[in-house]
């Protein structure tokens, strides 16, 4: 595995897909950064992460190649990694908020982006984005976010972790999606729950299901069921949730 590790980039996605594009090695490389400046979050949002306190780190594995339709496969294997990691380090009611979010209880504690260069259908060059909010105590203007420290009361070794964490997703990414599948969808934040959301034009209630191969989160409505994709839609945040 080849570690780089940065005082600060703006985004460890676009340093590392830099880097490919110039030097192609054959092992995973990782790109990891003491302070992210201008971290991206899926669909535009930005993720914040205080300096020297949080991993910020993106993970490459040359040999992994993926049609476009089984992306979304891939997102659910790194979260399932995520969770059973987090509960190895005492985190309990660990979920996976869709798409791409891993809560603690109600409270967000790290964030999946993965992006590709695709080629006749073909994903390449896959760089997973992953934030983990670790020792940072306040999150000013982030009402509902938490860290590894302020749930175990532990100062944690940043390199530590990300050695520990990144070493679990290179074993993982090994495994057939087929062997996640049932553990993703246990973890499904709001499952089987009546949950409010928002769209563009409207918000309603429904209960979720499952999602499907394609990423589209199923819901079950007053109406009848629902289909939404990523961009589509968005959960209402309730403070007794």
């Amino acid at each position: 595995m080849h570690l780089i590790k940065l005082n600060a980039t703006d985004s460890t996605n676009d340093a590392l897909r830099i880097l490919l594009s110039k030097n192609h090695s054959a092992k995973p490389t990782i790109v990891w950064a003491l302070h992210q400046k201008n971290g991206k979050g899926q669909s535009g949002n930005v993720w914040t992460s205080s300096a020297g306190e949080n991993l910020t780190f993106s993970l490459c594995i040359p040999s992994v190649t993926l049609p476009v339709d089984q992306l979304f496969e891939l997102n659910k294997q790194v979260a399932v990694c995520l969770a059973s990691w987090f509960l190895l380090h005492k985190i309990k009611n660990i979920y996976v908020k869709w798409p791409n979010d891993i809560l603690s209880g109600n409270q967000k504690i790290a964030g999946i982006l993965i992006e590709t260069s695709v080629h006749k259908a073909v994903a390449k060059s896959i760089v997973i984005g992953i934030g983990i909010n670790v020792n940072q105590l306040y999150f000013p203007n982030l009402p509902h976010a938490v860290s590894m420290r302020s749930i175990t009361k532990i100062n944690y070794d940043l390199e530590e972790l990300l050695l520990s964490v990144t070493d679990r997703l290179v074993k993982t990414l090994s495994l057939p999606f087929k062997a996640i599948d049932d553990s993703y969808t246990n973890l499904l934040y709001g499952r089987n729950q009546k949950r409010t959301f928002r769209t563009q034009n409207n918000e309603f209630e429904g209960t979720i299901l499952d999602v499907t191969p394609e990423g589209k989160l199923r819901i079950q409505t007053q109406n009848g069921e629902r289909q939404f994709a990523v961009k589509e839609l968005q959960f209402v945040h309730i403070s007794n949730q």
